[in-house]
């Protein structure tokens, strides 16, 4: 038995009436025809009528990513000013390692650009916490050190709009930038899961578990490991490994303008030919759009997959695409992650 949902929310006070209205004469934008039974195929039953009932059972139809990779938050070190330097800031090999610890909204590829306090195996920082929380063992917020300097992939645990990219190995990870592995840290594996995680499926599944119609949350450990992936193949892994790979590739080369990132080369406009300034401008405004371009058509591809893949119909998709948005809407929330 189906149940109505009427929703009037985003209208103006003046105009519900009509909206609801509207609603009830005829099928519309703003009414949902739910399967209340289906609230329980999602983690904690969250009352989200907005996603189709097909949606919502993917939940009960695919596993869930933790049995699928090892998803794992890390360390806060409880006094960033102390721990933590911009990369360019050190030169003591084997005592500063990258560190990812989420940062702004970009998916696929981010430059970590912090460095942490490791030196004799974190040693200094390990003593700091004990004696911060007076006594106890370090490990209450250093966790996941038998994971440290794997590849893998993380994300900011609190930012608008939820974005996965590569971590390469060497790195450490953060509690405010949790990581995800794979089995016998597959390349391929972890591209085509980045893949995945990034698309918009997969985000409004996220969405859904959280009952919001945007994604301006803090994205827990438990919320990504019980988001339902399904199982790929070969042909399907490779596909998707491919994709990530170029938009990484794509991103980077679009980075290597920024003067303090890992990726720079040289400043844009040297990057390009032309007689004067203003064509060199033009040049790199031509050759960054198109760029854009190609990364909104991989995006697309990637989208298309993985719809495919999670079985999603047509008029599914076009709910969730359409019907709330999932895509970031400013960096507002990552300034509260300045510190732990």
């Amino acid at each position: 038995m189906k149940t109505i949902f009427i929703r009037a929310i985003e209208a103006a006070v003046d105009d519900k009436a009509a909206v609801i209205r509207e609603a009830v004469q005829a099928d519309g934008d703003s009414r949902f025809d739910a399967d209340i039974a289906t609230f329980g195929d999602v983690p904690r039953s969250p009352f989200a009528y907005w996603i189709g009932d097909a949606t919502r059972k993917l939940f009960s139809s695919f596993p869930p990513l933790e049995e699928q990779a090892l998803v794992a938050s890390g360390t806060g070190t409880l006094n960033d000013f102390r721990f933590l330097r911009l990369w360019w800031e050190v030169f003591e090999e084997g005592k500063w390692f990258p560190y990812a610890k989420g940062g702004g909204f970009s998916p696929i590829y981010f430059d970590h650009y912090l460095a942490v306090n490791w030196d004799n195996n974190g040693h200094e920082m390990k003593a700091w916490i004990v004696v911060r929380y007076g006594g106890g063992h370090w490990a209450r917020n250093i966790r996941s050190t038998e994971h440290y300097f794997r590849p893998g992939i993380t994300w900011p645990r609190r930012t608008n709009g939820l974005s996965f990219r590569v971590m390469p190995a060497g790195c450490i990870f953060a509690d405010k930038g949790p990581a995800a592995f794979v089995d016998e840290d597959d390349s391929c594996g972890l591209l085509a899961l980045c893949a995945l995680a990034n698309s918009g499926v997969f985000g409004a599944l996220v969405a859904v578990q959280l009952a919001r119609t945007e994604l301006a949350q803090s994205f827990e450990v438990g919320l990504i490991q019980q988001t339902p992936v399904p199982a790929f193949g070969p042909l399907d892994t490779a596909e998707l490994a491919q994709r990530a790979l170029r938009a990484w590739s794509l991103r980077r080369s679009l980075d290597s303008r920024t003067e303090n990132s890992h990726a720079f080369s040289l400043p844009a406009l040297l990057q390009v030919a032309s007689l004067d300034l203003k064509g060199r401008a033009e040049a790199w405004a031509t050759h960054a759009s198109t760029m854009q371009a190609e990364l909104d058509a991989l995006s697309s591809e990637i989208d298309d997959h993985a719809y495919r893949l999670y079985g999603i119909a047509a008029e599914d998709r076009q709910r969730i695409e359409q019907g709330f948005g999932i895509a970031p809407e400013s960096d507002e929330a990552e300034a509260a992650d300045a510190d732990d």
